[in-house]
């Protein structure tokens, strides 16, 4: 008994020699490469004040797919690699999934309820799987009658508009958002006002996100009067936080017996009507859910505007399946569309409308292909270059849809759109409405209407897309061509 005792201690102590060794040269691990460290400010002179996400392509060919860059208060770790974010944020949600965003952001603007910068917690929890009880996989199709609706309704409007389309399209994704959300009646009273206030706050907190804020480091600059020359941040703020809280609460709490068959009644039914959290859900799913949707739109229609032979053969198979135009198109008639499918990703992958993710936070040290990550830093994702990346995009700088259809390794290609939303427990849980609302959009006008140059204009005038200055906006600054029905 006492030799069976001795070999079982033996082998625990081991074991733990070689764990506290194996944890031992893991803190020896060193950093990712990245930009030269300065004292005390470290890479903060290196990193770009404007067009973030452009100017931080070069960083991965001068360094790779993992950059650390670090910065007064933590390091900064750039991931160009998808392989590399799925190991680290979607394989390791436990530890890569807490959020680092600014005092100002949170707390100064009135964004600290919502979903999108929350920390993993009981009610974050609560609230992603409210979003996918009402919008997930399982649910989606529920929504498909408002999703054509409103569809048929920014066709016709289309038909008599002539100028720049984006907010056209815009302001139908807020209405189509409005009324999965809360019903018919407040989307036809409301819808207008919503869409305009939600598009005001859309651009408030894009142009805020990425920019360094000195409020951020010394608390006490938010007690400096509104009306000081400098403290623009503070007016900007204000309004911001009178957004936040008329589009979270008062929608909410002023049109409750307004409330038509919707997800908002699908989880009061289910969850009380006196839980905060079904508040916040519905909220960041309106407020979110039509900017993302209408860039992907926007440039699934440049495309189809740069590249006629491509926008004859969507509407060659659109019609076949529409019986020669005889109807519109329905949203189960996606599964009869490969080769619509095939741009619908193309676009979203030669024109991403999304250069950089929400940065993640890890709780832990992390260690990956030889370098450590640590505790507390900043992760970024950089999608703009995941979905260019040559080593998986054959010729990524070509527009070729065929990539998706017949290429040899097109089955194992990721999903744009799965790149473009999020890893991990931070995936957008509105991917699966933008997806099947913006596909059904894009598909349906482009069955209407040709997409055309202005008068006075050329397609080669517009053939590259301009960059855009934010991680989150519409693509495009330029004016679409008017559209002219077939």
């Amino acid at each position: 008994m006492d030799s069976i005792l001795i070999a079982g201690l033996a082998v625990a102590t081991f074991l733990s020699y070689k764990l506290l060794s194996k944890s031992s040269d893991n803190a020896l691990l060193p950093l990712p490469p990245g930009p030269p460290r300065d004292p005390v400010i470290g890479s903060a002179r290196y990193f770009p004040t404007e067009r973030i996400g452009e100017n931080l392509y070069k960083w991965q060919k001068q360094y790779g797919n993992l950059v650390c860059a670090t910065l007064p208060t933590s390091a900064m770790i750039l991931v160009y690699s998808n392989d590399i974010a799925q190991e680290l944020l979607s394989k390791r949600p436990n530890t890569t999934s807490n959020r680092s965003i600014g005092y100002y952001i949170t707390d100064m603007m009135g964004w600290k309820w919502s979903p999108a910068f929350a920390q993993p917690n009981p009610h974050y929890a609560n609230q992603r799987k409210m979003l996918r009880r009402g919008i997930g996989p399982q649910r989606i199709a529920t929504h498909n009658l408002v999703i054509e609706r409103q569809t048929n309704a920014l066709l016709l409007k289309l038909s008599t508009f002539q100028g720049y389309v984006p907010p056209v399209i815009m302001n139908a994704m807020g209405h189509l958002v409005i009324e999965v959300t809360y019903g018919t009646e407040i989307e036809h009273h409301l819808g207008n006002q919503l869409s305009t206030l939600n598009q005001e706050a859309m651009e408030i907190i894009l142009k805020a996100f990425y920019k360094l804020h000195l409020v951020d480091v010394f608390h006490f600059l938010r007690f400096i009067p509104s009306w000081m020359p400098g403290a623009g941040f503070k007016r900007i703020a204000q309004r911001s936080q009178w957004l936040s809280n008329y589009l979270r609460y008062e929608t909410f709490a002023k049109n409750a017996g307004k409330l038509g068959p919707s997800l908002a009644t699908d989880l009061l039914d289910e969850f009380g009507t006196d839980d905060s959290d079904v508040m916040d859900a519905l909220a960041v799913l309106y407020i979110a859910g039509s900017d993302t949707t209408t860039a992907a739109i926007v440039a699934f229609l440049h495309a189809l505007y740069l590249f006629p032979t491509v926008a004859t053969k969507v509407y060659d198979e659109i019609k076949a399946v529409t019986l020669d135009g005889q109807r519109l198109l329905t949203v189960p008639d996606r599964q009869h569309l490969p080769y619509t499918e095939a741009v619908w990703k193309e676009s979203i992958r030669w024109n991403p409308f999304i250069l950089m993710g929400v940065p993640h936070v890890n709780i832990q040290d992390e260690y990956i292909q030889g370098y450590r990550i640590p505790k507390g830093s900043m992760i970024l994702q950089h999608t703009g270059f995941m979905l260019t990346d040559p080593t998986i995009w054959r010729d990524p700088d070509v527009f070729r849809p065929e990539r998706f259809l017949t290429d040899e390794n097109a089955s194992e290609l990721p999903n744009p759109l799965g790149i473009i939303f999020g890893y991990g427990m931070r995936i957008c849980p509105g991917m699966y409405l933008a997806d099947r609302a913006g596909f059904h959009i894009a598909a349906s006008v482009a069955s209407v209407y040709r997409i055309l140059p202005r008068e006075g204009k050329c397609r080669a005038k517009c053939r590259q897309p301009r960059i855009y200055r934010f991680s989150i906006q519409i693509a495009h600054k330029f004016r679409l061509p008017l559209y002219s029905p077939r």
